[in-house]
């Protein structure tokens, strides 16, 4: 499978129900913070990586018990051996959809201009 195919199947997982809900459910198991390093947690990681191959996997792509809350550095630190330097960003790659307020609660990112940001 090409790239392109390939993030078009992980991009429809990524916005489906049941990641949305898993993903939220491991965020607050974890109480929104990284299991590396205690910062607030932005992504929710999966321990056995998820590839176009095992995505229909559900122990491997919605199971809690292989998803880990992370924050962005400890997330990029975990890639950065697949990827050499570790993982560029792309203009064209997805921002995280939550952030934290004042309080510490998780809130989804203001959008601007059709787009969050």
């Amino acid at each position: 499978m090409d790239a392109k195919k390939r993030r078009a199947v992980l991009r429809k997982f990524y916005k489906s129900k049941q990641w949305i809900s898993v993903r939220d459910y491991v965020l607050m198991r974890d109480k929104y913070l990284c299991t590396k390093c205690d910062k607030p947690a932005e992504v929710v990681h999966h321990v056995i990586h998820l590839t176009e191959n095992n995505v229909d996997t559900w122990e491997i792509s919605l199971n809690p018990d292989n998803l880990v809350s992370l924050c962005a550095e400890c997330h990029f630190n975990e890639h950065r051996g697949e990827h050499g330097k570790g993982r560029q960003a792309h203009e064209h790659d997805e921002p995280y959809p939550y952030t934290f307020d004042e309080n510490g609660q998780i809130i989804p990112k203001p959008i601007m201009h059709g787009e969050q940001i």
